[in-house]
């Protein structure tokens, strides 16, 4: 392991996250300090194909499946059914902007997911978006709502969406860019995929109650 890079904290809502290196080594299957390599979603979200163009597939909702247990038929239904609507967004939305590097106008435009709430699970519907914009689109889950909260006063996806765009885009900034830019690179010698600097941040997050 690169122990330059082992020892780098890194700041994420206010809270300084110190073995973030380790916490993203242990998810995507390498050799940590605390043991030898472990299975988590990575293999079967992270590095699975999804198709080049706006179109979301079978395979980015089964892959979002291995971080969203207990997929149901009315979620596969919202999917079959309101896929074109969902590709025709994707459509106005940029593929190669950053989260750090998004204006005002592009996160308006990411805040309106917050209404497909009612319809289907806005942490499933980030996630499978997610896989279409992997440098945009941030994962939405209990862990990152829970760890935003302090910041954002929010509880409920659908409020928590809108506000928490900017204060990651806020976290994605400064030194924290030029920290996951390293860590980021050193990570890549071992992995078949990279990781966004937006999957990074949720990596670090979402292990913080992993056992």
């Amino acid at each position: 392991m690169d122990t330059a890079v082992e020892v780098i904290p890194i700041t994420v809502g206010n809270r300084r996250i110190t073995d973030g290196w380790d916490r993203l080594r242990r998810y995507c299957g390498l050799d940590w300090s605390g043991g030898p390599p472990e299975t988590w979603a990575f293999q079967y979200f992270d590095v699975v194909d999804t198709i080049a163009d706006d179109e979301i597939t079978e395979v980015d909702l089964l892959a979002a499946g291995a971080l969203h247990p207990g997929l149901g038929r009315s979620d596969l239904a919202f999917f079959r059914e309101q896929g074109p609507r969902l590709g025709a967004w994707l459509r106005d939305i940029p593929r190669d902007t950053w989260l750090r590097d998004a204006d005002d106008q592009l996160l308006a435009e990411l805040a309106l997911l917050a209404p497909w709430d009612g319809q289907v699970q806005l942490s499933l519907l980030t996630k499978v978006l997610h896989r279409k914009r992997p440098r945009l689109i941030p994962l939405l889950d209990r862990s990152i709502i829970d760890w935003y909260r302090p910041l954002t006063g929010q509880r409920r996806a659908a409020g928590v969406w809108g506000p928490l765009l900017g204060a990651m885009r806020e976290n994605l900034n400064g030194e924290n860019a030029v920290l996951l830019a390293i860590i980021g690179v050193s990570l890549e010698k071992e992995l078949p995929r990279p990781l966004s600097h937006v999957r990074m941040l949720d990596i670090m997050v979402w292990m913080e109650g992993q056992p």
